[in-house]
């Protein structure tokens, strides 16, 4: 599949390892169709926190950007945002404003998110 291929190259599936989140917990679940969907996506590997930024016409559609990290207490997180509210979401990401040294991937930037932080560390539309 296109995908596995690709974030084994630019070292994602090693970061979800590393983790703790296990890569094969993560894409595991590929079907042609979400592999095709999943690959469309812009892949950051920050080592210890990996972001997955859909083109900006499926963001505006309504899919979510998924970033995937251990939080200070060492606890996992995948968060699940969104330009607009659902019902799901109960946090906020004000990434408007964010000085230019901020490690948030750019495609990120300069929007207001809703989110949620998803307690199943697979790919969304993978369930």
């Amino acid at each position: 599949m296109k995908l596995k291929e690709m974030l084994q190259k630019n070292g994602v599936l090693d970061s979800f390892d590393k983790m703790g989140f296990g890569a094969e917990n993560v894409i595991g679940k590929l079907t042609e169709e979400t592999d095709a969907q999943y690959a469309k996506y812009t892949w950051f590997n920050g080592g210890f926190i990996v972001h997955a930024v859909p083109p900006l016409d499926m963001l505006e559609a309504g899919y979510p950007w998924e970033e995937w990290y251990k939080d200070r207490e060492g606890v996992f997180q995948h968060h699940i945002l969104y330009l607009k509210k659902t019902d799901k979401c109960d946090m906020t990401f004000d990434g408007t404003n964010l000085p230019p040294e901020d490690g948030h991937p750019e495609p990120t930037k300069g929007h207001f998110w809703y989110l949620y932080n998803d307690e199943d560390a697979s790919l969304l539309y993978t369930r």
